[in-house]
């Protein structure tokens, strides 16, 4: 059946009207809200792009309907040769397409661009409901297992599962280094380009790395009274703590370019992807082409992580079940302390920004909390922040009076690189995961958890399970053994809740913040009940 196509022109009425259209389409159709609301994002992200890089006065024919047995979405144009899907003006709208789980495609034919968008009748299971159908089963299998001979269980050991776990874990360390370097680099690029970010948005950036930072040390000192951590092998005293953070220091300068991926050594192969970006921008447009190459190599990278984190639900079955034939399993009951501590850590954080935002905006604190209220539910029983994105963009401008161009750019970028509430998370999780594995902590370490897990949010992939990934990272550099993964990935599962719900709200308050500093800020609006 051929879709019905209508003629529009793409200026801001225009995209209202088709955005409306797909929505009313869509609610005919009985499609969930949830998925309504991926699918509409998606597209005004698409008919974003191309109103910014073609114009307003573009003339657009927008077909939706049912082709080959799949409902679809498609939109026409004739203008020169433009993909809206990488859109290089905008290049964190990939990201956010990639996180709201949808892949539309582009073509060129005959002087037409051609944007389909399958509109999909269920969203995919989400990878947390695969890691608890693996935890149930790897809980059943290992209590049926217990009745099995010590030899039988050895041999399923020997030959199934440590193979698999080494596999997994080997494909984990080969492209985490690579992850880290082509999202660096990539960061640094954009972060250069005035014509992407300009000054505010630099600054902004910058923000969002500090607060990150500023944030994992105050969750690490909070955490720390409640923990019996081992600093025993700090015991020379102050000159040797001196020496050890020194050392350190000059340890994050690699040898050569190859040790510290063969290695996992996370500081250094940041100060490979540094050094990469910063060059690249110093050369100037002599360095486009391999800027080119690194932006794809960099969405490449995001399709294999992606592809390696659907075997994490695999993953998790297998060590859980090797440390329930092993024994081990009641180390599974210390999640319950790593998520208190984790909880308690995230809201005393949280009300703290909170109260310091009511402060610098002059808002009574209740009436700051009830506006944000929303957007923070949505994300927090979602875990999805860019679900909460349209009712978090609404509440900045119609209740917070933040006007619409800083909104339009800063919130969604926001959404992918602020997450102060991940790097607490981490923060607590690697501190509670060296008392439980005995692992030995000095103040060079505490400082090298606290730089790694700044780096390692913001360069956290859009995909599904990329947590996982940075873990492996992690706990390579902290000598955190590579069974904490079981720990973490099941306080993630539903820490992911919590920290989407936080990252969300204090996103909300950073950019009001932001407003009120650019004079961007209606007090009337703020203000008004």
């Amino acid at each position: 059946m051929a879709l019905t196509y209508k003629e529009y022109t793409l200026d801001k009425a225009g995209a209202t009207a088709i955005s409306a259209g797909l929505k009313e389409y869509l609610n005919k159709h009985n499609m969930e809200k949830r998925n309504i609301m991926r699918i509409r994002l998606t597209a005004e992200e698409l008919l974003l792009n191309i109103m910014e890089s073609c114009g307003s006065d573009t003339r657009i024919h927008v077909g939706i309907g049912k082709q080959f047995g799949r409902q679809v979405f498609r939109l026409r144009y004739e203008t020169p040769p433009f993909d809206p899907t990488t859109d290089s003006k905008n290049p964190w709208s990939s990201d956010i397409m990639a996180s709201l789980g949808l892949s539309p495609s582009w073509s060129y034919r005959d002087n037409v661009n051609t944007v389909s968008l399958i509109l999909t009748d269920k969203p995919k299971r989400s990878t947390v409901f695969y890691i608890m159908v693996a935890i149930l089963c790897a809980l059943l299998l290992g209590f049926i297992g217990n009745y099995l001979p010590d030899a039988t269980r050895q041999g399923l050991n020997d030959v199934l599962l440590t193979p698999v776990t080494d596999g997994f874990l080997g494909l984990m360390r080969t492209f985490s280094g690579l992850m880290i370097v082509l999202t660096i680099c990539s960061g640094i690029l954009q972060m250069g380009d005035s014509v992407t970010l300009g000054r505010i948005g630099k600054s902004i950036l910058l923000k969002f790395i500090c607060i990150s930072f500023a944030v994992s040390i105050a969750a690490t000192i909070l955490v720390m009274p409640f923990l019996n951590l081992s600093f025993s092998e700090d015991s020379g005293g102050q000159l040797s703590q001196l020496s050890r953070i020194s050392q350190m220091l000059f340890n994050i300068l690699p040898a050569n370019i190859i040790e510290p991926f063969q290695t996992g050594n996370a500081l250094q192969i940041i100060v490979i992807a540094i050094l990469i970006g910063g060059g690249l921008l110093a050369i100037g447009e002599r360095g486009n082409r391999i800027r080119g190459l690194t932006e794809e190599a960099a969405v490449l990278m995001q399709n294999i992580i992606s592809s390696i984190c659907s075997l994490i639900p695999v993953f998790v079955f297998v060590m859980l079940l090797r440390q329930i034939w092993s024994g081990n399993a009641s180390t599974m009951l210390s999640v319950i302390k790593i998520l208190l501590l984790a909880v308690i850590a995230i809201i005393i954080l949280g009300v703290s920004l909170w109260i310091i935002s009511s402060i610098r905006l002059k808002c009574p604190p209740i009436m700051l909390l009830k506006k944000v209220l929303p957007p923070f539910l949505v994300a927090l029983t979602t875990a999805s922040g860019l679900s909460a994105l349209p009712l978090g963009m609404e509440t900045c401008e119609e209740k917070l009076g933040v006007k619409g161009s800083l909104v339009s750019f800063v919130y969604p970028l926001g959404s992918v690189l602020y997450k102060p509430s991940t790097a607490a998370f981490f923060s607590v999780l690697a501190c509670a995961l060296a008392e439980i594995y005995n692992v030995g902590v000095s103040l060079s370490w505490l400082i090298m958890a606290v730089v790694t897990i700044t780096l390692l949010v913001i360069a956290l992939p859009p995909v599904p399970g990329a947590c996982i990934l940075a873990f492996t990272v992690l706990f390579a550099a902290l000598g955190i053994p590579a069974e904490a993964l079981v720990l973490a990935t099941t306080a993630d599962i539903v820490m992911d809740f919590i920290t989407t719900g936080f990252n969300t709200m204090l996103l909300i308050f950073r950019l009001a913040s932001e407003a009120k500093s650019l004079n961007r800020l209606e007090r009337e609006t703020l203000l008004r009940k």
